[in-house]
Parts: structure tokens; C-alpha cells; sequence
């Protein structure tokens, strides 16, 4: 027996994990036993990886059948290598999937015979993005409920340690070539969000169809593929928060102490098998006495202790998994970590993270993967803020940007963007770049492989048309271990011109200013009678012939409002005197645009999408369109000012919100309303600046209700609406009336080309109907069509994506297909844009510059798309007649509409609004981006 001082008795409190040896017939051996047991657990224990890189190492994913065949030279690049910008062009070459050297162009060192050789011609080159946390390939392109494997629940309850993401992948999803083409070559893979500690997450390379012999193959797709599985990094998903707390009906106490509960056990295990490996270990040493020690061990202590369910959270408290945990506000960071702490284990980050720009320095060990925009859908997401990242930067904690892609609305090919407007609300350029490259490769311990352009890196390497941090900077060329991922024709192209000079700097930081400067900006601009403003280089208004060829882009013009009117703008207006009574505001590269329009979203309706007592409420799916009287619902009657969404709306610009009542299925939405986002608007100080704007229904898969339970019975009700419009005397009806007789527009929110081919005919049928397509994901398919019969698009798709069934014909978008807005304007179609989501609508000037670049508009053409253009397709109130009698500095007294005074430039993201000017004439803003605002 081992129960004397040399070999004290175990205390194995568990020994149902145990199996009974004895059971074992005469022919196992318990040498074997012993043995296998022993290097289990030193496998676990000597798990690492290497942390540096070399020129002599191979990159395990090679292979000669389908790896790169033939070294590639990039020439002359202005290359980002995941520290610092080169100021001198380099030459890179890589070879097997392996960056072989970063050289001076200058230098003009030899190149193998056998290269291919692309001349870049100065443009960007980065390494790939990583993207740090992806649902892609669990919930693949274009989704249906039989192949969405996120979340694991509820049956195995909140807590699932032992469930992987691997085993939910879809290795043929489109996705994964829409997210390489816009440069995101390695992504985390993880589970959902849905359990507290929600699974095991796994590293893949974007590369399509990755099997040898071009299979979609799993395993092929993993980053460490190629490298013996007991050496691969692990991750680790867990949750704290709103989601786990809602899918169980917890409360964060249970949460915890389920989160405890399992701690506890998993330690006590682990204590088990530290005591069974240690006597083993010293029984191993002393075999030479006899292999009758080892036997009397086993017969005594059995196997090595285990339990397949907690094996992952044993291997958690010894430091084997890089840990990701998902977590919003201050409060849960805080007791994930004590828990945590309490059994010895440290997260690596934590994701989304909205609210750690308030904790700073509690987080400083602890890198910060969150989202550059994407906020308010739920409560735990409300206190974000637009300069969060640039915050932690100042506080030194680590920043990484990611995508959580699931879809359209965070879909990980515009990444790179991410940075860009994290950079554009202060976010350093270098730290922009690198919370995408380098810093997100940190994080995730694999910055020996990825994240860097240098000799013995894998050659993960991206090729820009522009700056990557300009907006809608496009990749030309992606290259995974070396191999193309785009079409070579069409980047060979683009590679044989020079980029603009322009495109390779990165944009400005927008401008903001101390509360005490702002007080006095605004008390300036609100009390004085007349308001000078300097330093004004483009005017992009739509009435005046100033903001063109007759000025030029250099000058440097004045803009002068007095009584409530602009009574000067121009260059001979700098000769104006100021005046006792005046007050005067200098810019740096001014812009003046009308006011912006958001619309369709939930501003003034609903705060947060997740919390219906945030809003107005919805009927729900029951609503019965051909009972008006009862079913009609009107935006103006729930409208409620001040939440979060309308400064959202002041910071991008946005004088005007058009919001419709809450939809939650069903084909009637009802009547929208027009909201002013002015910080002192409110219903009764003229916060609703048009009652009711148009009527709205829903055609397709979520126009399904009860009243409509297929897409069929949705185009049957709307026709139904309209002959009763054509039809009826009664008061009840009329809405519709003025829905079919044209003077109230109907907004149809569409997105499958079928669906939008069905307005199409109903305006054959009923001609005088001015129908408006919303969303129009798939108009482009059918932009001849639309553009005959006079239908106007709201495009809130112009950066869409195939992501669901009815979307599966949506073009990606360049790199890969044209831009839809491209391909609606081409036709002759009259476009406007918007954005789904409150969060997102600071953007708008941003999302006009992405239609424009491959639309071919100029600035005023750009910014019509997202302001006057909703003027002509929703029949409202003209702002303004074109001049016919305006010299070249002088614009009409009366110009009818808002106005928007910025400091830079709003369509590259570098303009902060300084003043918005209501029609009436009256200061609706003022700097609402200022330092300490949350934005």
C-alpha cells in the first residue's frame, strides 16, 4: 500500500470520475495505464507556443499542391508593417507562404528569376487585418435556421466549457471571401454570447475553398493547421451581462455564482490531478525498484483523474486558453475579474467593452477589443462613446477593433473602417491601424505568425487603392500565405496607375474643442445679431452658384448671417466690417452643406431597440391594414426627444430625423414623421417639423404578421390599401386616399429583387402613386426597371450584404461587384442613402463618399445623396429656388433650409459641425463635439 510517509493516500473526493482498474481483464496493461495518464498531463502542462519569428522557419499551412507556386515581389510600397509607416518605398518577397524580405526599393536588390513581380506604384500595403471576433463560418452566408451554430442553448444550461465552435463550421460560406476582400485575412472564430462561459473559439485564415486539392475542408482552414494539435494556442469565450442574464432569466447574482459553482469544481479536479501526477511522477523515477510499484499505484489510485465536461475549465485555471470575455458596463468588468482572479486565472480581453473608456486605469492589463461605432441597441451599450478608443489609447491601455460579425450590420469586410472612424474621433493613425494588425495579433498570442509585414511572417498581405484609414479605402489586392484571394485581372489593373498623391494620406482628425471655448463659440453665435464666419473653402449648398468653378476650391471665403439670413458668402465678403454686435468664427478648411437627413431609423421613437420601454411601443404582428381606424398608426403622436440617437444625429450633421413607427412584423409600419434633432427641440417647440411625411409598409420575409402570413398576402394587402384609397369617401381612409391620388409618398421597405419587382407593377397599376423603395438591397437587379417607371430608392444598402436567404443575389460590393449605388445612379435611378441603426447615423456624410468614390460624383453630388435628394423623392418642402440672378459672392437672402457649417471636411471624416442654421433661421447646434461630451 502507498499509505505510508513515502507515498501518502490521495484524497480523490470524487471517485466516480475514476475507472474501477479492476475491471480490466488480464491483458491490460497497467504500465500502459500509468503511462498514458502521466504524459496527459504533461502535455498540458508544457502547452506553448513560440513567440518569436525567424527567416528559417516554414509556414505550417504550405503545401506544394496547392500553396503559392511562385515567389511574389511587391515593389515600391508605402508600407505599414504593424509598427510604423515606411518613409521610404520597400520591396517585399514572399515565398511558400513566407514574407522572405523587406528591402529599400532604392536598394534594388536581386529578385528570384521565377518571381511574380507587381509594381504597387507607392501604394499601401499592410499586413492582414485580424479580426479578433467572427461569427462567420457558425453562421454562414446567406443564413437559414439550419445552419446557424452560435450559441449552444438552453438545453445544456449557461455554462458549456466543452462545446467548440469547430464543430458548427461551414467551411463552403461566401462570407469567407467577401470578408478577405476587405483585407481580413485571420479571424478569431467564437461562440455566441448566450452562456457565461459559451465554448471554445478557433483561428482561421480567410482563405476560400483552403483544401489541398481546393475542398471546402475545415481543419484547412485553421490558422495552426499544420502544427501537431497538443501545441495549438486555445481560446476561450465567456459572457457576463444583459445576454446570459436574459436567455435564463438569471439575475448577475446567479450568474456569478453559477460562474463560482463551476470554478470550484473544476479546481478541485485539478487539485486531484496534481496530486495523482506528482506520486506518479515520483513512482516513475523509482521504477528501477520494480514495475510492481506501478501497478500497486494504479490498483490503489486508479487512472488519472478526469471528467470530459470539465477539461476545458481545468485546462482554463492552468493558464492554457487565451481568454475572451464578453462584457460591456464598469460593474461586470469588475466582478468578472474577481471572480476570476479568485481561481488564479486572467482574461487576455475584453470584447465590446462600450463603457471602459469610464474605467481607464482599472483596465490597463487588459486589452480592449471593442467597436469603433456600433452602440445604443441595448442598455448595457448606451454609454458608449465615438472618442472611447481614443480615451484608452491616452490611458495606455491596449485598443484592438473587431468586427462580431453575424451579418450586414457588423460585417468584418469593412474592418479597416472601423479603424478609420475610431481614428477619425482621435484615435491615432498608428494606433488605427495597428488595433487591427499588429495589437489585435498581440492579443491573441499569435503575433509571431500575423499582424506584421517582416522577414519570417506568414505572407498575410494586403494591397490598398488609398490610405486604409480613408473612407472607403479599397483593397486592389489580398494575399493569404502568399496565395491571390482577388481576381488578378482586375488588381492588375489598378496597379498600372499611380494613386493620387492625396489618397496616401491619412485623413484628419476631426476637431474638438474645451467646454469653456464651446460656451463661448455658442453664447457668440446664439446672442450676437450678426455671425461671421472665415476660413469657408467649399460651399456645397444646392441653390447657389458660388460652390463651384467661378470660386475654386483654395479660396478662402466668408459667409455672413444676419438676421436670421445668409446676407453675404463669398471671397469679397472678407471686406465686411465686423460690427459691435457681431461675433466671429474662424475655420480650418470650412464646409458649408445643407442639413443631413436620417431616416428610418428609430430616432425619437425608441432609445434602445432591446427595451420596448425605452419607446413608443408596437402593435406587434396583428396589425390589420384594411382597418385604419384601429391599425393606422402615426410616428408624430409617439415621439419623444432626447435620447441618445439624436446626439448621434448632431455630431454627423443631421438637422432632420424622418421616423416611422416601430415595426415588429406585419406588412402596414403606418405614417412617419419629421423630427428636428436640435438639442431644444421637443414637441412643442417645434420638434416635429412635418406631421406626417409618408406611408410605410414592408414587403418580404419580415413583412410576415398574422394579418399577413406570407409575402404574397403583404402585395395583396398594400393593393388592397390602394383601391380603397381610389375608392373611399370615408375619413378613416384617408390616408389612403392621399396614398393613391400621389400627394402622400408610400415608402416601401423591400429588399429581394422580387419583392421590389412587385411595387414595380403596382405602379403600372396605379400610376399616380408615388411609391419610394426603402432598403433596396437588390434594386440594382432591377434599376432599369425601377428607373422606367419613375421609382425612387432609399438605399440603406449600399454596403450591404447576401447575409440572409432573401439577400443571397445582394451585390458584396468592391472589391468584388460593383457598388449598388453605382449601379442605381447608372440607370438613371434618383438615389438617396441611409443607414440602419442610431448609432451609426453620425456616418451619413461618410456613407455618401463610399457611393460617390465608385458612382464617379463630385462633392455636391455626394452630398445631395444623404440631404436635398430626400426633398425630391419624398415631395417635401423645397429649400430654396435655384438662383438665376447670384453673382459670384453673393448667395439669395432667403435660402429656405438648414445648413451646416463644419470645420474640415464631413465626406472624408474629418469635419466637426461648429453651427447648424434651422430654415427659420435660428442656430439648431453648436459644436456638439466637444472634449467630455459622450457621443
Amino acid at each position: 500500500m502507498f499509505n505510508g510517509p513515502e507515498y501518502p493516500f490521495l484524497p480523490l473526493t470524487n471517485p466516480t470520475i475514476l475507472r474501477d482498474v479492476s475491471s480490466f481483464g488480464d491483458g491490460y496493461d497497467q504500465h500502459e495505464l500509468f503511462s498514458k495518464g502521466l504524459a496527459q498531463y504533461q502535455a498540458r502542462s508544457f502547452r506553448s507556443q513560440s513567440s518569436t519569428s525567424s527567416n528559417k522557419r516554414i509556414n505550417p499551412r504550405w503545401n506544394e499542391k496547392s500553396g503559392q507556386q511562385h515567389p511574389t515581389v511587391l515593389k515600391n510600397a508605402t508600407l505599414f508593417d504593424g509598427d510604423t509607416i515606411s518613409t521610404d518605398a520597400v520591396d517585399i518577397v514572399f515565398e511558400k507562404g513566407l514574407i522572405k524580405s523587406v528591402s529599400r526599393s532604392a536598394d534594388n536588390n536581386p529578385i528570384p528569376s521565377d518571381a511574380l513581380v507587381y509594381n504597387v506604384n507607392g501604394r499601401f500595403v499592410t499586413p492582414g487585418l485580424v479580426d479578433v471576433h467572427s461569427h462567420h463560418l457558425e453562421l454562414p452566408f446567406s443564413s437559414v435556421s439550419a445552419t446557424a451554430d452560435v450559441n449552444e442553448k438552453p438545453l445544456l444550461g449557461p455554462i458549456t466549457p466543452f462545446v467548440r465552435a469547430i464543430d458548427g463550421f461551414k467551411p463552403y460560406d461566401p462570407a469567407i471571401k467577401i470578408i478577405a476582400s476587405g483585407g481580413v485575412t485571420s479571424s478569431l472564430n467564437l461562440p455566441g454570447s448566450g452562456n457565461i462561459i459559451g465554448g471554445q473559439g478557433y483561428l482561421v485564415k480567410n482563405l476560400p475553398h483552403p483544401g489541398e486539392n481546393g475542398e471546402p475542408v475545415v481543419e484547412e482552414l485553421l490558422l495552426e493547421h499544420g502544427i501537431p494539435e497538443a501545441a495549438r494556442q486555445r481560446y476561450l469565450k465567456m459572457a457576463c451581462g444583459e445576454n446570459p442574464k436574459h436567455l435564463y432569466g438569471h439575475t448577475r447574482l446567479g450568474n456569478v455564482w453559477l460562474l463560482r459553482q463551476h470554478l470550484e469544481k473544476a479546481r478541485k479536479l485539478k487539485v486531484q490531478q496534481e496530486a495523482w501526477c506528482g506520486h506518479a511522477q515520483q513512482v516513475d523515477r523509482e521504477s528501477w525498484f520494480g514495475p510492481r510499484r506501478v501497478e500497486r499505484f494504479v490498483a490503489e489510485q486508479g487512472e488519472l483523474p478526469q471528467d470530459l465536461e470539465l477539461e476545458a475549465t481545468v485546462a482554463l485555471l492552468r493558464g492554457e486558453f487565451n481568454v475572451n470575455i464578453h462584457c460591456y458596463e464598469p460593474e461586470d468588468f469588475e466582478r468578472m475579474l474577481d471572480v476570476l482572479h479568485e481561481f488564479g486565472v486572467h482574461p487576455q480581453a475584453f470584447h465590446h467593452a462600450l463603457e471602459a473608456w469610464q474605467v481607464p486605469e482599472f483596465l490597463k492589463n487588459i486589452t480592449i477589443a471593442t467597436f469603433a461605432e456600433n452602440s445604443l441597441f441595448k442598455h448595457e451599450a448606451y454609454g458608449a462613446s465615438l472618442r472611447g478608443p481614443k480615451v484608452l489609447e491616452d490611458h495606455g491601455v491596449r485598443v484592438v477593433l473587431k468586427s462580431d460579425h453575424t451579418g450586414e450590420g457588423n460585417n468584418a469586410k469593412y474592418l479597416a473602417y472601423q479603424a478609420a472612424v475610431s481614428h477619425s474621433f482621435g484615435l491615432s493613425e498608428l494606433k488605427a491601424l495597428q488595433s487591427v494588425t499588429s495589437v489585435a495579433a498581440q492579443s491573441i498570442q499569435q503575433d509571431h505568425r500575423i499582424g506584421f509585414v517582416r522577414p519570417g511572417y506568414d505572407a498575410d498581405i494586403v494591397a490598398w487603392d488609398s490610405h486604409p484609414l480613408q473612407v472607403a479605402a479599397t483593397t486592389v489586392q489580398v494575399f493569404v500565405d502568399g496565395r491571390e484571394v482577388l481576381d488578378s485581372k482586375d488588381s492588375l489593373k489598378q496597379l498600372e496607375t499611380r494613386p493620387d498623391v492625396t489618397d496616401l494620406a491619412a485623413p484628419q482628425p476631426r476637431a474638438n474643442i474645451g467646454l469653456e471655448k464651446r460656451q463661448h463659440v455658442c453664447k457668440g453665435a446664439t446672442e450676437a445679431s450678426k455671425i461671421i464666419i472665415r476660413g469657408i473653402s467649399k460651399v456645397l449648398l444646392e441653390n447657389t452658384t458660388l460652390a463651384g468653378s467661378a470660386i475654386g476650391a483654395g479660396d478662402d471665403m466668408t459667409m455672413v448671417v444676419s438676421n436670421d439670413e445668409i446676407s453675404c458668402l463669398g471671397v469679397q465678403c472678407t471686406s465686411a466690417q465686423d460690427e459691435e454686435d457681431s461675433f466671429t468664427i474662424s475655420l480650418r478648411k470650412g464646409y458649408i452643406t445643407p442639413g443631413l437627413v436620417a431616416f428610418g431609423n428609430n430616432i425619437g421613437i425608441l432609445d434602445i431597440s432591446s427595451e420596448p420601454s425605452t419607446g413608443d411601443g408596437s402593435p406587434g404582428r396583428k396589425a390589420n391594414a384594411l382597418n385604419p381606424l384601429k391599425d393606422l398608426h402615426f410616428a408624430k403622436y409617439g415621439a419623444h426627444f432626447g435620447g441618445r440617437g439624436f446626439g448621434r444625429a448632431r455630431v454627423g450633421g443631421v438637422t432632420k430625423a424622418i421616423t416611422a413607427p416601430i415595426f415588429a412584423g406585419g406588412a402596414l409600419q403606418g405614417v412617419s414623421a419629421g423630427l428636428r434633432t436640435g438639442e431644444n427641440a421637443t414637441v412643442l417647440r417645434g420638434g416635429i417639423w412635418k406631421d406626417e411625411v409618408a406611408l410605410h409598409f414592408v414587403l418580404g420575409q419580415e413583412a410576415k404578421g398574422d394579418d399577413t402570413p406570407t409575402i404574397s398576402s403583404g402585395v395583396e394587402r398594400l393593393r388592397q390599401v390602394l383601391e380603397a384609397g381610389q375608392a373611399s369617401k370615408d375619413e378613416a381612409f384617408s390616408v389612403y386616399v392621399r396614398a393613391a391620388n400621389g400627394s402622400l409618398p408610400v415608402v416601401v421597405y423591400a429588399v429581394n429583387e422580387d419583392d421590389i419587382s412587385q411595387v414595380v407593377l403596382l405602379k403600372r397599376e396605379f400610376p399616380p402613386v408615388n411609391f419610394v423603395i426603402f432598403g433596396g438591397h437588390a434594386a440594382p437587379l432591377v434599376a432599369k426597371e425601377l428607373a422606367e417607371a419613375k421609382i425612387p430608392v432609399i438605399l440603406s444598402g449600399n454596403r450591404g450584404a447576401p447575409d440572409k436567404w432573401e439577400k443571397k443575389s445582394v451585390f458584396a460590393g468592391p472589391p468584388l461587384s460593383p457598388s449598388p449605388a453605382q449601379a442605381l445612379l447608372d440607370a438613371g435611378v434618383l438615389v438617396a442613402l441611409a443607414v440602419r441603426g442610431d448609432s451609426k447615423v453620425h456616418g451619413l456624410a461618410q456613407e455618401a463618399q463610399w457611393a460617390a468614390k465608385f458612382a464617379g460624383l463630385g462633392e455636391k453630388d455626394a452630398i445631395k445623396l444623404v440631404s436635398t435628394n430626400f426633398d425630391d423623392i419624398l415631395r417635401l418642402k423645397a429649400r430654396g429656388e435655384h438662383a438665376t440672378d447670384i453673382d459670384e459672392q453673393q448667395v439669395r437672402k432667403r435660402y429656405e433650409g438648414d445648413f451646416v457649417v463644419w470645420d474640415g471636411n464631413p465626406l472624408r471624416g474629418e469635419g466637426s459641425v461648429v453651427l447648424t442654421v434651422q430654415d427659420d433661421g435660428k442656430i439648431g447646434d453648436c459644436w456638439p463635439d466637444f472634449e467630455g461630451a459622450v457621443l
